[in-house]
């Protein structure tokens, strides 16, 4: 099985493996994404997301993503992401419509999370360039209540050919193998990276 998918040149990266946005410490993202992934940014509570665009940006001359929660209005800290150059915005809760042209208007690409294949119908049909499916298993913010495996086969069935990455419950090799074996074309992780060096949790316990 190759594990280079569409989804990889999609987003300018060499492995399938998409960071979930655990915070807006720039080290993380930026450490993902000079091994190859996709590293994410958490900006939905950031004073100034531009600001923190560009320090990661300072760490990693690869692509990064930066996340937003609509659960509030976003717009400012996205018009400051894709300013500072962020080009590959995702986006949790909500309807992402009204930020979709923004996005493509700055030559970047949108990535939406859904718990359901008729909320990835919906997205798709907004102009949304990737899904990701999450599972209920999903750590953090927690977005639908279908389990991860039953869930990815059916948003890849209903948004062929739109890209899906898959969330929820994937800790390692055998988990990434199973979601592409689904149909999906990379997997987002979140807890699996808590204890890495660069993760702000490992440093304020000591947990090597």
């Amino acid at each position: 099985m190759s594990t280079h998918t569409p989804v990889c040149e999609l987003l300018g990266i060499e492995h399938p493996i998409v960071q979930a946005p655990v915070a807006a410490d720039p080290r993380l993202p930026a450490a993902v994404s000079n091994a190859g992934g996709l590293g994410s940014l958490g900006l939905s509570w950031s004073d100034d997301a531009g600001d923190v665009v560009r320090e990661t940006a300072g760490l990693t001359d690869r692509p990064l993503s930066g996340n937003f929660v609509l659960n509030s209005d976003q717009q400012h800290r996205v018009d400051q992401a894709l300013s500072a150059g962020l080009r590959v915005v995702s986006f949790i809760f909500g309807d992402p419509r009204s930020y979709v042209d923004v996005v493509h208007d700055a030559g970047g690409l949108v990535m939406h999370t859904v718990g359901s294949a008729e909320e990835a119908r919906r997205a798709v049909g907004c102009g949304v360039d990737v899904i990701i499916a999450q599972g209920w298993e999903a750590g953090g913010h927690v977005w639908g209540g279908v389990a991860t495996l039953p869930l990815v086969p059916a948003v890849v069935d209903v948004v062929a050919p739109v890209p899906v990455i898959a969330a929820g419950g994937i800790g390692d090799a055998r988990g990434v193998a199973a979601v592409l074996a689904l149909g999906a074309q990379a997997a987002l992780l979140g807890t699996r990276f808590l204890l890495a060096d660069e993760m702000r949790s490992t440093r304020n316990t000591g947990v090597a």
